[in-house]
């Protein structure tokens, strides 16, 4: 039972909650996940299995797609509507659905974000929220995220709907918050579902109760985003025993695999054409 499973998550679930749910329901105790969801929202979480758990910083990097609502007029502790309203600000209607766009469109490309206080950052080894809950402010620094697209797919009174594509670490509440705050109505999160996670899509995704074993994407399809090199006799022992090989390629990273097509490690390039193994997955 190693692989990958594409589960909806609940709104009121936190992601810890729904691992240790699929735990309990496979009887497995090796369960992870390569992307945390807010209990508040709701969507695509990829859950790695047993040794598909080996996997999971492969999968961490893949650009994630979702459907967002913002609702304008006020800013909250949480950059959500589990917040705490912390500024109230009035919102002119109707919006100018030209502006919106100018100013969705003004956020595409790399951006610099400020991760929220309540988030499983950890400081000091203790995550934000944590500290957020006891009325703590330490200084987060910035990070430079990419934000693929935004498209506008509604615009109702002083909610807007967004469709964005986002990389590894982007916070779509904070994301909300500064567009409603360009906008110069500030603006929280009032609904977020995770659509996409790079090749999967929330359409593909089981709920909780419905996972059966066929369910399960093997860790060879998991890991078909990343370039793969067969190798067969002493040199498929010699990656079996985590030695450094020579290969004839480019690419920094490469799925090893033998003939069966069986993967058994994950190489990184060290220099010119020698590889070295990363990651052992047997």
């Amino acid at each position: 039972m190693d692989g990958i499973l594409l589960v909806n998550k609940p709104i009121g679930l936190t992601s810890r909650q729904l691992v240790n749910s699929i735990s309990k329901t496979l009887k497995v105790k090796k369960v992870g996940h390569t992307g945390t969801l807010d209990p508040f929202a709701n969507g695509l979480m990829v859950v790695t299995v047993n040794k598909a758990t080996k996997i999971a910083q492969y999968l961490e990097g893949l650009n994630k797609h979702y459907i967002a609502e913002i609702t304008l007029g006020a800013n909250t502790d949480t950059l959500d509507c589990t917040g705490n309203i912390v500024e109230k600000k009035g919102v002119r209607l109707p919006l100018d659905r030209d502006e919106v766009l100018k100013v969705c469109a003004s956020f595409v490309g790399k951006i610099k974000q400020v991760p929220p206080m309540y988030s499983a950052i950890k400081k000091d080894g203790e995550e934000l929220y944590k500290k957020a809950r006891r009325g703590e402010v330490v200084e987060r620094k910035e990070r430079v995220v990419t934000i693929e697209k935004i498209d506008v797919l509604s615009i109702t009174l002083n909610k807007i709907i967004i469709d964005v594509v986002c990389s590894k670490g982007t916070y779509i509440r904070t994301l909300g918050e500064d567009i409603g705050n360009k906008l110069g109505f500030g603006g929280f999160l009032s609904m977020l579902t995770r659509v996409g996670v790079g090749p999967y899509d929330l359409k593909q995704a089981k709920e909780v109760n419905d996972i059966t074993l066929e369910d399960f994407i093997p860790i060879e399809e998991a890991l078909n985003h990343l370039p793969s090199f067969k190798v067969f006799g002493k040199i498929e022992k010699m990656v079996r025993n985590g030695v450094a090989i020579n290969i004839d390629d480019s690419n920094d990273l490469l799925v090893i695999k033998n003939a069966e097509g069986i993967a058994l490690a994950v190489y990184r390039r060290e220099d010119s054409n020698l590889y070295r193994c990363e990651r052992g997955l047997l």
